[in-house]
């Protein structure tokens, strides 16, 4: 039960990321994944990508190109 509410908490604050960054270009996503030390943060970046059509490829040639 315990590891169910800290999931959904996890969820919810990534969430809650990812719609405080949805307005952002690719390269300012990029930029800020790059830099970014904090998982949950990640990981809403990962999601608008999925969410704007990237593949995991894609996704993951993005954050490997120097910009």
């Amino acid at each position: 039960m315990f590891n169910l509410k800290s999931c959904n908490k996890a969820s919810t604050e990534v969430l809650t990321i990812k719609n405080d960054l949805e307005l952002n270009s690719e390269l300012q996503l990029i930029n800020k994944y790059k830099t970014s030390t904090s998982e949950d943060y990640r990981q809403a970046i990962v999601l608008i990508f999925k969410e704007r059509g990237y593949t995991r490829l894609e996704i993951g040639q993005l954050f490997e190109s120097e910009y």
